[in-house]
C-alpha cells in the first residue's frame, strides 16, 4: 500500500457547517437526525440521514475523514467515496412491507461495487433499520427479513461466514440505512468472543437466517497502524440475553464483553498484541432502548471508559426486544512497535497548535522526528520519578525554573552553563533555608513553544500571527518571520539534544558531592506534532516514554481531560505536571488526576498552582481538599508568575515581586492547613540581570526598559529570585521542615 492510515471518525454538531480538519478530507458523513434522507453527494462527499433523533439539537454528524484526497461517485442506489486505499459507501432502502428483496439487491450492488473499484475487503458495516422488532406483512420480524435478504447476497459471493464487525440497530423511521468501509488490502482478522456464540452459529429460533457479523475486526496496514472495530455489543452470554429488565446490569455486561474481546488473551489467539482495555476505546456509540435510561447508562459508561473517549448516546431499538442497551467503538493504535500502548490522540481536540500541516516539509519533518533517537533516557526518567516520590512524601523540595521561552540563539555551551549555575545557586540557597534536599528541574532543553491568549497581534499597524516560540515561528516583525514552519521542530530537537548532553554531564559530575539532585529537563508538552513524534518504547520494560524531556507539563489552556495533550501524557511513564488555575474546579482537577495518576503513584503527578495573589486563598483550598480526599499523592508546586502579569501604561508586561511573594506564601499556607507538603516553586527566571519584573533592584517602571529581553513573558533576575526564596523559605518553614517533615 502506498499510504496506510485508515479513515477515522469524529462526532460533530449538526449545526457545524465546516466539517474540514486541516490536512484531512471528508470521506463520508452520516447525520443522526430527526428527518432521514437518502444518500447524496451535494456537499462534495457522500452523506446520508438516519432518523435517530427528535431534533437537530439532539442529533449529531458522524464524519469520516482521510489524510488523502477523495474522489466521489454514484452507482445505482449507492453513493461512495474513495481515497486510493479506502472506500466509504452508503445506501438507503425506503420504508417497505417486505425488505428481503431490497436488502439482497443493495448488498449485491455493494459487493459488486467494492470489487469493481478494487476495494474488495469489507471491514466494517453499519445498518439502521426502522421498526426493527416489529413484524412485517409476512409475519416475519423486520430484523429477520433483513437477515434473510443479506444472507442470499452473501451466499452468492461465498461470504456467508467471513463477515466483519457490524452494527444492526433499530431507529425511529426511514427504512434501512446501510454504510460500510472497505480497503484495497491489508491484514484483516475477524474476531469472535469466546464468551458468546458466533452470531452466524445462532440457533434457528433467532430466525431462518442467522445474523452474520464478527464481534470485532482487526485491520492493520504495513507501517500505518492498527484498528480494532468493535461490533455492536450487548448483554449476551452464549447466545442468551442476560439480566432482562435490568439496564444497569446489561450495560456492565456489554462493557465486560467488549473488554474481553479486545483483551490480550483473546487477541493473542489471533497473533495480535498487545491487548487493549476499555481505556483504549474511542468513537463510542451507545444505543439505549428507553430514553429514561440514558442518564444512568451514560453515568456507567463514562465511569468505565477513558475521559478521552468521544461518546454519543442515542435512543434506539436493539435487535432483540429484551435487550436494553448496546455499545460499539474503535481502538486505534499507531504501529510504532508491537508493544506500543500509547493511547490514540491524533484526532482528539488539541488547542494552541501550529497551523503548518499544508507546509511542504510537514510530512518529512514528522518522519524524521519519528526516526530520531530520544533526547532523554528511560533510566533518567525513572530516577526522576523516584526523586519526585521523595518530594510527595515531604522529604524534599523542588525548584523548577528557567526561561519563559528558550531561544535558539542561546543554545550554546556558555548560555547553558550559565543557566545551570543559576539553578544550582538558587537551589543551594533554598536548601540552606529548609535543610532538605532540593530537586533541580530546568525549564530547559525543550521549552521552545508557548501558548498564547490571542492568535494575532498588531505590530506597527499590521496584524501578524502572534509569536509562539522558536519551535513554531520567529519573533521578527514581518509576516514571513511569523509564518509557522515545521522545520523549526528539527532545530528544536537538535538544540534540545545538545542541552540534554550538558545536563547529563553536569548530573554525572555532581552526583557524589551534591545533596540537591539534578538538574533534569522540563518543557510544556504543547506542540503535539513534536512530542508525539518523540514517544519511544523502553526496551528494558516495554513501556512507552516521552523522549523529548524528563518532565513534561500541560498548561491550563491545553489541560482538557478528554483532549489530546492529556491523552498522550496519560500513556507515557514520565512524571507529568499540570498547571491549575483559578477556573479549575474540584471535578476538573479530579478528572485530570484520574487520567494521569490512575494508580495513585507517588512521583507520577505534580499539580502546579498558578492562581494569582487575589484568587489563591479562595480557589485553591477546595482543590487541595478534593485531591487529598481522593488519595492522589501528588506533588504540589506554586507558580506565582502566570497569575500576576500586568501591563504598564506603555503596554509592556511586568510582574511585581511583592505579588509573587504574596501568592507563594498564601499557597504554602493553604497546603499546610490541609496537611499537604508545600513541594516548592515553578519560576520563570533569567540567568542574567534583566529588568522585566518590578521589585528588588528594579525599583520602578523607569528601570524596566533598561534590560528587557524576554521573548514572551517577564522573568525574575537572579537577585529577585533569591529575594523571593529568602522571603518564602524563612525560619518558620525551616522549623517545619526539621520537626514536622523530617
Amino acid at each position: 500500500m502506498n499510504s496506510t492510515t485508515a479513515p477515522t471518525p469524529s462526532f460533530r454538531s449538526l449545526k457545524d457547517d465546516d466539517l474540514t480538519t486541516p490536512g484531512r478530507h471528508v470521506l463520508g458523513r452520516v447525520d443522526f437526525t430527526h428527518e432521514p434522507f437518502s444518500p447524496t453527494l451535494e456537499a462534495g462527499h457522500p452523506a446520508v440521514g438516519v432518523q435517530a433523533a427528535q431534533s437537530v439539537e439532539e442529533g449529531f454528524a458522524e464524519v469520516w475523514t482521510s489524510d488523502r484526497p477523495v474522489e466521489t461517485g454514484r452507482s445505482g442506489e449507492l453513493s461512495y467515496a474513495v481515497d486510493g486505499e479506502f472506500l466509504f459507501c452508503t445506501a438507503r432502502i425506503p420504508e417497505s412491507d417486505d425488505y428481503v428483496d431490497a436488502t439482497e439487491a443493495v448488498y449485491t450492488e455493494a459487493v459488486e461495487l467494492t470489487r469493481s473499484l478494487g476495494y474488495p475487503q469489507l471491514y466494517r458495516i453499519w445498518h439502521y433499520i426502522s421498526r426493527i422488532n416489529e413484524e412485517n406483512a409476512s409475519g416475519l420480524e423486520v430484523y429477520r427479513e433483513f437477515c434473510v435478504g443479506r444472507a442470499r447476497a452473501l451466499e452468492r459471493y461465498g461470504m456467508a461466514d467471513s463477515m466483519p464487525a457490524a452494527t444492526v440497530i433499530g431507529v425511529h423511521g426511514g427504512g434501512i440505512v446501510l454504510y460500510l468501509l472497505a480497503c484495497r488490502e491489508g491484514t484483516q482478522v475477524n474476531i469472535d468472543n469466546p464468551r458468546q456464540v458466533p452470531p452466524y452459529h445462532y440457533p434457528n429460533r433467532y430466525g431462518p437466517k442467522a445474523p452474520n457479523f464478527a464481534r470485532a475486526t482487526y485491520l492493520a496496514q504495513d507501517g500505518g497502524g492498527e484498528q480494532l472495530y468493535v461490533s455492536g455489543t450487548a448483554g449476551i452470554l452464549g447466545h442468551r440475553t442476560m439480566h432482562a429488565d435490568d439496564v444497569e446490569a446489561q450495560c456492565r455486561l456489554a462493557l465486560d464483553n467488549i473488554a474481553h474481546v479486545i483483551g490480550g488473551r483473546n487477541l493473542s489467539v489471533h497473533g495480535i498484541g498487545p491487548g487493549c482495555t476499555l481505556d483504549d476505546l474511542r468513537g463510542v456509540k451507545v444505543y439505549v432502548r428507553h430514553r429514561s435510561d440514558i442518564a444512568r447508562v451514560e453515568e456507567i459508561c463514562r465511569e468505565a471508559l477513558s475521559p478521552a473517549a468521544d461518546i454519543v448516546f442515542l435512543n434506539a431499538d436493539v435487535c432483540r426486544a429484551d435487550l436494553l442497551v448496546e455499545l460499539e467503538g474503535i481502538v486505534v493504535r499507531e504501529q510504532v512497535s508491537p508493544a506500543r500502548t500509547v493511547p490514540a490522540w491524533e484526532h482528539l481536540p488539541a488547542a494552541q497548535q501550529p497551523q503548518w500541516r499544508d507546509h511542504p516539509a510537514y510530512g518529512r519533518v514528522r518522519a524524521t522526528l519519528a526516526a530520531a533517537p530520544p533526547v532523554v533516557r528511560p533510566g533518567e526518567i525513572r530516577e526522576l520519578r523516584d526523586r519526585l516520590a521523595e518530594v510527595a512524601a515531604g522529604r524534599a523540595h523542588i525548584l523548577q525554573m528557567g526561561d519563559c521561552a528558550e531561544s535558539f540563539y542561546e543554545g550554546t555551551p556558555h548560555h547553558t552553563g550559565t543557566k545551570i549555575a543559576h539553578l544550582d545557586a538558587l537551589a543551594d540557597r533554598l536548601g540552606e533555608h529548609t535543610r532538605l534536599p532540593v530537586l533541580r528541574i530546568g525549564r530547559l532543553g525543550g521549552q521552545y513553544a508557548k501558548p498564547r491568549s490571542q492568535p494575532t497581534e498588531t505590530v506597527d499597524g499590521t496584524e501578524l500571527p502572534v509569536f509562539r516560540g522558536h519551535m513554531v515561528n520567529a519573533e521578527g516583525r514581518s509576516a514571513e518571520a511569523r509564518r509557522h514552519d515545521p522545520v523549526r521542530m528539527l532545530w528544536a530537537y537538535h538544540f534540545s539534544d545538545e542541552i540534554q548532553q550538558a545536563l547529563r554531564a553536569h548530573r554525572a559530575a555532581t552526583s557524589l558531592r551534591s545533596l540537591n539532585p539534578g538538574p533534569w529537563s522540563s518543557h510544556d508538552a504543547l506542540v503535539m506534532d513534536y512530542t508525539a513524534a518523540l514517544v519511544r518504547i523502553d526496551e528494558t520494560t516495554g513501556e512507552p516514554f516521552l523522549g523529548s524531556t524528563h518532565f513534561p507539563w500541560i498548561g491550563e489552556r491545553t489541560g482538557g481531560p478528554a483532549d489530546a495533550h492529556v491523552t498522550l501524557l496519560s500513556g507515557v511513564v514520565n512524571p507529568v505536571a499540570c498547571k491549575i488555575g483559578p477556573r479549575a474546579t474540584p471535578e476538573s482537577v479530579l478528572e485530570l488526576c484520574r487520567a494521569l495518576d490512575p494508580h495513585r503513584e507517588p512521583g507520577r503527578l505534580t499539580l502546579i498552582s498558578r492562581m494569582g495573589r487575589e484568587a489563591v486563598g479562595t480557589a485553591l483550598p477546595p482543590l487541595v481538599r478534593a485531591v487529598g480526599e481522593a488519595g492522589h499523592p501528588v506533588v504540589w508546586l506554586c507558580d506565582p508568575m502566570h497569575g500576576n502579569t500586568v501591563k504598564l501604561p506603555t503596554g509592556t508586561k511586568v510582574r511585581r515581586l511583592d505579588d509573587l511573594v504574596a501568592e507563594t506564601l498564601a499557597c504554602r499556607d493553604v497546603l499546610r492547613a490541609h496537611g499537604q507538603h508545600f513541594g516548592g516553586l515553578h519560576l520563570e527566571t533569567a540567568a542574567e540581570d534583566v529588568t522585566e519584573c518590578l521589585g528588588g533592584p528594579v525599583r520602578d517602571a523607569s528601570d524596566v526598559e533598561r534590560h528587557y529581553t524576554t521573548l514572551c513573558d517577564p522573568r525574575l533576575n537572579p537577585e529577585q529570585a533569591a529575594e523571593l526564596v529568602d522571603r518564602v523559605f524563612g525560619e518558620d518553614l525551616a522549623l517545619d521542615g526539621l520537626i514536622g517533615l523530617s
